[in-house]
């Protein structure tokens, strides 16, 4: 009315609720704009003199850098002397770094901070070693070397002496003729001793008991199913047959024993699932399968996919493994969710002519072995790394909201770390914050998670607004029912001519 103030329209009553499903759409909008933004394009692998890491379409992506060089073991000025193609790195619970010298047939002893302790080896008598490559120490301080040269595994006290060996177990499943040349051990909790032989033994890990006898293949890997070797094998003849290679499963390269007695293990020339945790019956539990680890690049018009050469894991339970070809150190969750990407290829500090092997020490140091400038270099957590941790571990856990806080200093220092996304989802999803916990969910990319917190939001919706969703439901069906009688009715009341027209 002319004249008069007109009063201002009250919200709907549905005004908060319908803000909440724009918001969500919003979000999503926002989520594509992010994916497609400059900032996020893949990182040329010519610049990578900062630290990385990948998004779920293995684009790189900077990031804060989790490790920094600290220092260098080579036995330089010490009464070890220097190493010749070591060959295998183990810390034991006490941080002792144990190296296997392997051209130099010793097995030596340093303090965390790589100071030579002892040598194991002596130059004659059954405590002399032929090529050793590979070292285990247990708690109670026993050293177990995989004595590669002499074909046996031997046992030596904690102050070096020698104990007892195992050389090639007797058994059906092993024939006269067969190398035998142990290059890698661990024992688990019961005593049991795993033996990688050497040269690519595609059977799977002999298994041993505390007296030696041979309890037979642990682990194997497993042929994936081919189309195309299923018909040469029915339509080939059998003089064919010979004269095709055989295709064999790909051999385990390392292995490492967890806390809780998991075998972890590395298949370099894998396509997939290159890095698995076997429990004690062999069965792979870390993955579901089908998983790629690593970086696929390109070099000089040639790819160059990922060979993981030695895995280990740390108290919290994250796996770092270590690539050949890249000379880079992954470190994954218990979910196989990628935390973090250090290292490389070159002859500076930090970087790595021919990795070898790496371990982990109780105060989070991963020490990584190099073969060719025969020394090991130290790297310590960064405060970025460690803030990781934490916070994959209580996610893992299931400790969401406690997490909460750790992923948002995360998100502040790396706003592309899509698993800080990830916890801050499950932590509102927790708290029934449906519409904030989808923002996350799609900026992580988690299209189950985002289904999940949907399906609550529409679930609170149809609860909440039941007095009124449900007559209108109700209504509406009444209304398409009757509709379609009337213009049923309609219809058979038609009357058609001869030629089919309407009278």
């Amino acid at each position: 009315m002319t004249g008069q103030r007109q009063r201002p329209l009250a919200p709907p009553r549905h005004a908060p609720r319908l803000r909440a499903w724009g918001a969500a759409v919003g979000g999503a909008l926002a989520a594509i704009c992010l994916a497609l933004a400059p900032g996020l394009a893949p990182v040329a692998s010519a610049d990578r003199e900062y630290s990385w890491t990948l998004d779920k379409d293995s684009r790189s992506l900077a990031s804060p850098l989790p490790y920094i060089y600290d220092f260098e073991i080579d036995g330089m000025y010490q009464k070890s002397g220097t190493f010749k193609n070591p060959a295998d790195i183990f810390i034991d619970s006490l941080g002792f770094v144990w190296i296997a010298d392997t051209g130099n047939n010793r097995v030596l002893k340093f303090n965390a901070d790589g100071t030579f302790v002892m040598q194991f080896g002596t130059p004659d008598g059954p405590a002399k070693l032929n090529a050793p490559e590979g070292v285990f120490v247990t708690h109670q301080g026993d050293v177990w070397i995989a004595d590669r040269g002499n074909g046996r595994v031997v046992l030596f006290t904690p102050s070096g002496e020698f104990v007892k060996q195992f050389g090639k177990p007797s058994s059906r499943l092993l024939v006269d003729d067969q190398v035998y040349q142990p290059n890698k051990v661990v024992i688990d909790r019961r005593g049991y001793l795993y033996v990688l032989n050497g040269g690519g033994d595609f059977r799977g890990i002999f298994l041993l008991d505390g007296e030696g006898t041979f309890r037979g293949f642990f682990g194997a890997n497993r042929l994936t199913f081919d189309l195309g070797r299923l018909l040469i094998r029915i339509f080939t003849t059998e003089v064919q047959k010979k004269q095709i290679s055989k295709t064999l499963p790909t051999h385990h390269a390392n292995m490492f024993v967890d806390e809780r007695g998991f075998i972890y293990t590395v298949s370099p020339l894998g396509a997939v699932d290159q890095i698995k945790k076997l429990n004690s019956i062999g069965n792979d539990v870390y993955t579901t399968g089908n998983r790629k680890y690593g970086e696929v690049e390109w070099r000089a018009g040639q790819q160059v996919k990922p060979q993981f050469v030695d895995v280990t894991t740390d108290s919290q339970g994250m796996v770092s493994a270590l690539d050949f070809n890249s000379g880079r150190v992954y470190q994954y969750d218990q979910s196989a969710n990628l935390l973090a990407i250090f290292g490389g290829r070159g002859a500076q500090r930090g970087k790595f002519e021919l990795p070898q092997s790496l371990a982990v020490g109780p105060n989070g140091r991963i020490y990584v072995l190099d073969a060719n400038r025969n020394n090991v270099q130290a790297f310590r957590p960064t405060e970025f790394a460690e803030l990781l941790h934490r916070g994959s571990r209580l996610h893992f856990d299931g400790k969401y909201q406690e997490a909460e806080a750790i992923w948002r200093e995360v998100l502040r220092r790396d706003s592309n770390f899509e698993l800080a996304h990830v916890g801050l989802a499950k932590a509102f999803f927790k708290r029934g914050e449906y519409v904030a916990a989808m923002q996350e969910y799609e900026v992580a990319r988690n299209r189950d998670g985002w289904s999940l917190a949907f399906g609550e939001l529409r679930h609170d919706f149809i609860r909440e607004e039941f007095g009124w969703v449900l007559p209108a439901a109700i209504g509406l069906i009444v209304l398409v029912t009757w509709g379609g009688r009337r213009i049923g009715a309609a219809l058979m009341s038609m009357r058609f001519d001869d030629r089919g027209g309407i009278q």
